[in-house]
């Protein structure tokens, strides 16, 4: 799969949901995939641009994965990983209820100034606590391969995103946030290193029971 033929999917998916606040895609795996900001949002009257690589890379985990995968695909002035109340929100709870999800990785961009290849949002241990291998083993197999990590920083996915209010509403969840940086997502010169990094993940999913 090329750079180009991804973001050419990625735009084609959006233009065929452009009506739609966000679509969900039934998986046989309970673990869901979730993108938030595939689209621009508004926070706090801000706007804030797309993470188009959060897309690209959370539709080639669920479906490499068979995981459930929801994603946001019209920007309706919110902000699905902020807003207390939210649409997205509440389908991420009938999911969870109706498939018996364990398991959320949600899925960012940050900006190329970060300091890190890959921030890991734990809500300090918490939204984890339930599986600490889990997490050790993510972190062991990005940097094997060259992956500077983060644990909480820039981001620690807390009370108020996607990963902390649904295991505050859960507890028998495992959520983590996973910020990738936009230089490996983005740009096509980078694509070897993106190809590597989505290999990573997808068998650390494989991994997960």
């Amino acid at each position: 799969m090329s750079f180009e033929k991804l973001h050419k999917e990625r735009k084609e998916f959006l233009m065929k949901h452009e009506n739609e606040d966000h679509v969900v895609v039934v998986g046989e795996k309970d673990v869901l995939i979730s993108v938030p900001h595939a689209v621009s949002q508004v926070r706090l009257g801000k706007y804030k641009v797309a993470e188009i690589g959060s897309l690209v890379l959370g539709r080639k985990l669920s479906q490499d994965g068979n995981t459930f995968l929801i994603c946001k695909t019209k920007n309706n002035n919110d902000d699905a990983n902020f807003d207390e109340n939210s649409e997205y929100k509440n389908t991420i709870r009938r999911i969870i209820n109706k498939h018996q999800i364990k398991y959320i990785v949600d899925i960012h961009g940050m900006a190329a100034f970060r300091g890190c290849d890959v921030n890991l949002g734990t809500h300090l241990g918490k939204n984890t606590e339930n599986n600490k291998k889990l997490l050790k083993k993510l972190c062991n197999m990005l940097e094997k391969e060259g992956f500077s990590v983060c644990l909480d920083q820039p981001f620690m996915a807390g009370s108020q995103t996607i990963a902390g209010s649904m295991k505050n509403e859960y507890p028998h969840l495992w959520t983590i946030q996973i910020e990738i940086n936009c230089a490996i997502t983005n740009k096509k010169e980078n694509f070897f290193r993106f190809e590597k990094l989505t290999e990573i993940i997808k068998c650390w999913i494989e991994m997960i029971k």
